[in-house]
């Protein structure tokens, strides 16, 4: 049974500076849209902390609320801490894939912003295609996948996987999402990824049925992770959460519940911002230690979620 209604809303990146941060972003072709920062300091009962606040910016791109949105966020209380995901292969959430109709314009600003280019661009075998890619790393060192293609697009997560056969399974019973294609085995270029060999992947594609995103779940072969799954505090710097928006938080929990995942805490209150009403959340750890969010949607939340 999957949690019912529901579709990819954001992707969450903790950043050291928020300005700098969407600065970055933004040459990328991603825009501000929303600003949720709240006055005061709140319970962090749901992200597994005792208070909090923050200051963040909602970002999208072409596709606007058709895809897939960033939340940006430099956390205030507690300060931001730790360390990105690396390019390798530690399991959970390890770098976000942007489209960009001008590869090299893209890599240009992206550097200019205070980015790193770590390879590219380069052209690769995938299936009957041939993309061009190049990688870099924000201001933080999150890595940004960036793929030529017509527009500006939020377009994928990458999961670094454990168990990919475990993985898929959750997501596509659980999350709702839907395989594209059965899990593959592929080798990636060193020159992509900055490395002395090439890499070895099992890999699989799952596409959200309520926006045009896709979640990309990968298991490093050779060489192997060096590193276990595990659960990162909730203001460490780089990728953190991504989230469902759904009618039912509550009834969702109970879903989630069913098939062993644990939540921080149950579905509780979260202000985002004095002019928004309160949102009900849920967070908890997937199956390679990435955290998952739901946010009950109703038609009060205006600009917030749909």
């Amino acid at each position: 049974m999957s949690i019912e209604g529901s579709r990819i809303y954001h992707v969450n990146v903790n950043c050291s500076d928020l300005e700098r941060s969407a600065r970055f972003y933004e040459a990328l072709g991603l825009r501000r849209v929303l600003r949720t920062v709240p006055s005061a300091t709140q319970s962090g009962e749901a992200f597994g902390l005792d208070e909090v606040a923050w200051d963040a910016w909602m970002m999208q791109s072409d596709d606007a609320m058709d895809g897939l949105s960033l939340d940006l966020l430099q956390w205030i209380t507690p300060p931001p801490t730790g360390a990105p995901s690396r390019l390798d292969g530690e399991p959970g959430f390890n770098r976000l894939m942007i489209t960009t109709p001008d590869l090299d314009a893209a890599i240009e600003r992206a550097l200019a912003a205070g980015g790193t280019l770590v390879g590219g661009p380069v052209e690769v075998e995938a299936g009957p295609e041939r993309p061009v890619l190049a990688m870099v790393l924000d201001p933080d060192g999150v890595p940004v996948q960036l793929l030529a293609a017509d527009g500006v697009s939020l377009a994928q997560v990458v999961i670094n996987c454990v168990d990919i056969d475990a993985t898929l399974t959750y997501y596509t019973e659980v999350m709702g999402l839907v395989a594209q294609h059965e899990v593959v085995e592929m080798v990636w270029t060193r020159e992509l990824f900055g490395t002395a060999t090439d890499i070895r992947v099992r890999a699989a594609i799952l596409a959200d049925r309520g926006s045009r995103v896709t979640v990309a779940l990968v298991q490093w072969l050779d060489p192997a992770p060096v590193e276990g799954a595990r659960v990162r505090s909730a203001n460490e710097l780089g990728l953190f959460r991504m989230a469902w928006s759904t009618p039912d938080c509550a009834a969702d929990e109970a879903t989630i519940r069913a098939a062993g995942s644990r939540p921080l805490a149950p579905t509780g209150e979260l202000s985002v911002g004095d002019e928004f009403p309160l949102l009900e959340v849920l967070f908890w750890p997937g199956p390679n230690g990435e955290c998952l969010e739901l946010i009950e949607t109703t038609d009060r939340f205006g600009p917030l979620v749909r």
